[in-house]
């Protein structure tokens, strides 16, 4: 081809016609020029088709992970609405009806609560890699771009709960109950043990005063507060994560 286009020119200058050989340079530059526009373009929809393809592993990834997400989400949900409903069942119900046993019980409840441990890992290579800006939906993307927001404030919470629990909920117990008593009523499905601690008797007076005491009250207040913004945070949380799953649902061929 390149031969055939030289000889025109060199037959076209060797019989001195210089006006239709610059007609004819001109055509072969365009000539030149469209195929390489060809070039681009079908190099340029080859690109796309890359990205796209590239674009639904992503989703079904994130699909994927934001499922499991979820699903986690709701086990540890119940477990601390169990948590709430306990703390709130103690406050608001006259506990001098309530035999040992039921006091005991509730203390354990109120030492059963979860926290969510969401899996990052593929949200976080596709954010370091850049692989984001692979996904069309602008809205998916500012959705994926608040997760670590959304689970920070779950964090804080959390924080603020296990401190309370730790250094004022359970102080508070040992100095006038067993707290070994509650062992027997905290059955979990992930905490699952084949042996558990025996109760022991102590007089029915450590109990009335506990129950009595305003210190006491103040604490299992303090901690279903604490408890009840876990549980905000939860809710909206999975909130968030339905709205990305419906999101990445829309962009999946």
């Amino acid at each position: 081809m390149i031969k055939f286009f030289r000889k025109i020119r060199q037959k076209l200058l060797s019989e001195n016609k210089f006006s239709k050989y610059l007609i004819y340079a001109v055509g072969e530059i365009i000539l030149v020029v469209i195929g390489i526009l060809i070039a681009l373009s079908i190099n340029n929809w080859k690109n796309y088709q890359d990205d796209r393809t590239e674009e639904q592993i992503l989703l079904q990834n994130l699909k994927q992970e934001f499922t499991k997400n979820l699903n986690e989400l709701n086990s540890d949900h119940n477990i601390n609405i169990g948590m709430l409903e306990a703390a709130y069942y103690f406050l608001e119900t006259d506990m001098h009806n309530k035999n040992i046993k039921q006091i005991d019980s509730l203390m354990g409840q109120l030492s059963t609560f979860a926290t969510f441990d969401p899996s990052i890992g593929y949200i976080n290579q596709a954010i370091s890699s850049g692989k984001l800006d692979l996904i069309q939906s602008d809205s998916l993307k500012i959705h994926l771009s608040q997760w670590s927001g959304e689970l920070n404030d779950l964090k804080e919470d959390v924080i603020i709960r296990r401190e309370h629990w730790l250094n004022h909920l359970l102080p508070i117990i040992r100095k006038h109950i067993p707290i070994r008593n509650s062992d027997v009523t905290q059955h979990r499905p992930d905490y699952l043990r084949q042996k558990q601690i025996t109760p022991i008797s102590i007089p029915e007076g450590n109990y009335k005063e506990f129950i009595t005491s305003l210190e006491v009250d103040g604490v299992i207040y303090d901690h279903y507060m604490n408890q009840y913004y876990v549980f905000i945070n939860e809710e909206n949380i999975e909130s968030y994560i339905l709205r990305v799953l419906d999101l990445i649902e829309k962009e999946l061929n």
